[in-house]
């Protein structure tokens, strides 16, 4: 089952539960998932990343196979949900979100999202959970993730 991971899994996997220098396995996983097709983000992705975490920037820039450029269908589909969506970027986040652009990549690609984001249960403040209620898309956690995978990381 292919994958596009949200940025805040990326961090979340970074910075706080699987640093690189402890969890150099799940690393490994994680470029082997890239090298065989199974995990990708959006480019918006990548630029997100750049403000967060300056070291996985630069990891994942030298692995660019992971990465899915804005293609022509990938923007009319982001087009359509923040039509539908409006408040998916919004005040409180960040102004170059990259929440649509990863919506969009994996409706067009057929791709399950990782995400973080949790469920607010409405469409007012939606999260990228919601938003894939509301278009019947795949999403799940990164722990849950790795468990579908059947990754051991020890």
């Amino acid at each position: 089952m292919p994958y596009c991971i949200d940025t805040s899994s990326l961090i979340a996997a970074w910075e706080e539960r699987y640093p690189i220098d402890h969890f150099p396995n799940f690393w490994k996983l994680f470029e082997t998932a890239i090298e065989d097709g199974n995990i990708f983000a959006s480019i918006a992705v990548h630029d997100e990343t750049e403000r967060k975490s300056k070291e996985l920037y630069e990891w994942l820039s030298d692995r660019a196979d992971i990465f899915v450029e804005l293609e022509e269908d990938v923007q009319v589909e982001v087009k359509a949900i923040l039509a539908k969506h409006p408040k998916l970027v919004m005040e409180k986040k960040q102004r170059y979100a990259a929440d649509p652009f990863i919506i969009a990549t994996a409706k067009v690609k057929g791709l399950t999202i990782v995400t973080e984001e949790k469920v607010t249960g409405t469409l007012n403040r939606p999260n990228i959970p919601d938003v894939c209620n509301d278009y019947g898309l795949a999403y799940i956690n990164l722990l849950q993730f790795i468990k579908t995978e059947k990754w051991v990381i020890g």
